[in-house]
């Protein structure tokens, strides 16, 4: 009977009848499948050494350990080897498969061997800085295949005397050394074994002179500059000192400039950059122009008003790079009527007063953009609030606006031409000429919209109740960021109260950063990176509060990627552009909102640089137009073509939406052309509500339910129209 076990397993099958069940069931379980390969790890590095182990697997699904059984084998025995009891070696990067035999039954594992890091170099080698300025280390990483690798963030750092030197072992100004006082001291980098350093020299040598770069420049508008700052010593040496020296600009209002040096031109005029460094103080004249300024467009074009109202207008610069920018509050308004309709000459906010029209202006560096505005004699009808009977908790806010029907069936945002008042201040309180109430305490109050002109008034009102829930926590979202000096992150605090809501807290809490030189609050919740290095970001109200870290990029800009990288629009028609920053780290960031947008053809696009729109582009006639993203010395560049499509169809989603009085609702308006493309409309149609006592509708598609009943939103663009039906319950 032991002959079975010599047999195949197909004879052995055959001789079936000749063998109890039981000598049936002890031939099968010797009869191995397959062997499984294992090992602690399928990537060495050269020189790493580890055990493999061969598991058989029989027949009967029983396992047994056969690494001393096996007869192991490594298909490349230039990268690693493999002793006879399984013990394998990396000699060389590369890959190899790692194979165990026995009674002609194979397993193999798939082994990649890394080269080894031999040694790393610190450079610059042995420099000489003098005190208080710093100075950028890089280490590079030599390997066993004789390839190299920047590890400067890799690495860890130490300064051998800090009290000559420090160095930064932190993301992310990794490698930068800051002179303190003379002397010497060893700067390291190292990584697991392995280390290199040079000997860094802080001199007695004090500055003896200072230079501002460039000197006197010439800046078109909406564009930055970046200047440097360069020491010499009384040495005779020089450093670039541009990241320790103090930045100013004498006129804010015409040019800002981060802590790295970075200026902006924000408007026509000039200002005095200065950089201090070491008790000495050197300048340079920036002038902004708009001389590559074009054209001025005004929006709305050619409005009605009614009299009593206000309407804020909008400029439009085009410029000679294809690029369009707001400068509502850069250019000069005037009326040519002002008893018709006055405007704001810095404000462009126009006051409706009596039934004619009038020409309104805007004029920027001698380009001037008009457009007529025509003065109803409409009568206000009634005043609608919404949202509609709203509830916040204490120390929350609620935002209002108000909707005038006039006699002429016309509706008007009027906002900012009611005054606002709470019935009951001490449940909360609502300044009259700003539409956001604050919960002061529990109950409920009138929040009143009235409208005065001439010999009529309206008031429309809403009941606001504040619950007696408290702020019982906020939250940073995101909780961390990554940024370029010069480019900003928006942050969104949020608060939980002690019923379960939350609330947008943005306007309410107080911000703050832990390092003003790093990065600064520019707006609510809007944080503006400086210089490089790590801050905490804090919102606070009262004894609550949250943070969210920030990083602001020492690495430089590599490239821009802008997308899509073809694409095509319809003439008049918008569509968008994002720009992708990558830089000498690896990190990306979203620039859309930082980089200067060109268009290599404003005869057939331009494209947005305002801060609502950025990367917005217009089509203006059939032709192909090269965009272009420009920031920090970097450029991307993407294909437009216009076409000559025309606008067939709006659809406006969702259909037929049903919400609850108070509740808000999101439309969108898809356009359909000739040509089979579709885009997105939202931003560009006009919104209108039917029956505006039922619901109102934002310039952004955003319906308020105000009472019960249906009203229709419609869409519409070039005698296009879209609807839908809105329930509100």
């Amino acid at each position: 009977m032991r002959n079975c076990w010599f047999f195949p397993f197909v004879a052995l099958l055959a001789l079936l009848p000749g063998c109890s069940s039981g000598s049936q069931q002890s031939r099968l379980s010797a009869i191995l499948a397959g062997i499984q390969i294992t090992g602690q790890s399928a990537n060495l590095v050269v020189g790493q050494s580890q055990q493999m182990t061969a598991i058989g697997v029989y027949a009967d699904k029983s396992q047994q350990d056969l690494t001393n059984a096996v007869s192991w084998s490594s298909s490349n025995t230039s990268v690693a080897s493999i002793s006879s009891g399984g013990m394998v070696t990396a000699t060389n990067s590369g890959q190899t498969a790692i194979t165990a035999t026995s009674h002609g039954v194979t397993g193999s594992f798939n082994l990649t061997v890394a080269p080894a890091l031999v040694s790393i170099a610190v450079t610059p080698v042995n420099p000489t800085i003098a005190r208080q300025t710093t100075l950028q280390f890089t280490a590079t990483g030599t390997y066993t295949d004789k390839s190299s690798q920047n590890l400067t963030a890799s690495v860890t750092w130490s300064s051998s005397v800090t009290s000559v030197a420090t160095i930064s072992t932190a993301a992310p100004t990794n490698g930068l050394a800051s002179a303190v006082s003379a002397g010497t001291t060893t700067i390291t980098a190292s990584l697991g074994n392995v280390s290199g350093s040079t000997i860094l020299t802080v001199s007695t040598a004090s500055v003896s002179s200072l230079t501002v770069t460039p000197a006197n420049p010439t800046l078109p508008l909406g564009l930055s500059q970046q200047f440097t700052a360069n020491a010499g010593f009384s040495d005779g040496s020089n450093q670039d000192v541009t990241d320790v020296t103090q930045w100013q600009s004498s006129a804010t209002g015409v040019a800002s400039i981060t802590n790295s040096g970075l200026a902006t031109a924000i408007n026509i005029g000039t200002s005095t950059i200065s950089g201090t460094f070491g008790g000495m103080t050197a300048t340079s004249l920036l002038t902004v122009n708009a001389a590559n300024l074009k054209s001025i467009t005004i929006g709305p074009a050619n409005p009605t008003m009614a009299p009593g109202t206000n309407l804020q207008l909008a400029a439009k610069g085009s410029f000679n790079d294809g690029s369009t920018r707001d400068v509502t509050f850069l250019a000069s308004w005037t009326s040519s009527t002002p008893s018709v309709a006055s405007v704001g000459s810095g404000s462009a906010l126009a006051s409706a007063l009596t039934q004619g029209m009038t020409t309104i202006t805007a004029t920027l560096g001698g380009i001037s953009g008009s457009t007529s505005l025509t003065v109803s004699n409409a009568t206000i009808t009634s005043v609608l609030i919404s949202p509609s009977s709203p509830k916040i908790p204490i120390g929350a806010a609620q935002s209002f606006t108000a909707t005038g029907v006039f006699s002429d069936s016309s509706t008007q945002d009027i906002t900012r031409s009611v005054v606002w008042s709470s019935s009951n201040t001490a449940i909360a309180t609502i300044a009259s000429t700003a539409p956001t109430a604050v919960g002061v305490s529990a109950g409920t109050t009138n929040i009143n919209a009235t409208f005065s002109f001439g010999s009529t008034s309206q008031a429309g009102t809403t009941v606001l109740t504040v619950s007696s829930a408290t702020l019982a926590s906020l939250a940073i979202t995101p909780s961390s960021a990554e940024i370029a000096p010069a480019s900003s992150q928006e942050f969104l605090a949020t608060g939980t109260f002690s019923d379960g809501s939350t609330q947008d807290m943005n306007t309410l809490v107080t911000w703050s950063t832990s390092d003003t030189h790093v990065a600064v609050v520019s707006h609510p919740g809007v944080i503006t990176g400086e210089a490089a290095g790590v801050v905490t970001v804090t919102a606070q109200q009262g004894s609550v509060s949250a943070s969210a870290n920030l990083l602001v990029e020492s690495a430089t800009l590599s490239s821009i990627q802008v997308t899509p990288q073809q694409s095509s629009v319809a003439t008049g028609y918008e569509t968008a552009f994002k720009a992708l920053g990558s830089f000498s780290n690896g990190d990306t960031q979203d620039l859309t909102a930082f980089v200067t947008w060109t268009s290599s053809n404003s005869s057939v696009a331009t494209i947005s640089n305002a801060q609502s729109t950025p990367g917005f582009a217009t089509g203006v006639q059939p032709g192909t137009t090269t965009i272009s993203a420009v920031f920090a010395g970097q450029s991307g560049h993407a294909t437009l073509t216009v076409t000559n499509a025309t606008l067939i169809s709006i659809t406006v989603s969702p259909s037929n939406p049903s919400i609850s009085v108070g509740q808000t609702q999101q439309f969108s308006a898809t356009g359909s052309f000739s040509d089979g493309s579709s885009s997105n409309l939202v931003a560009q149609v006009a919104w209108s509500s039917s029956d505006p006592a039922v619901a109102t509708i934002s310039t952004q598609g955003v319906a308020s339910a105000l009472s019960s009943g249906t009203s229709t939103i419609s869409a519409e663009l070039n005698g296009v129209k879209g609807t839908a039906i809105l329930t509100a319950q």
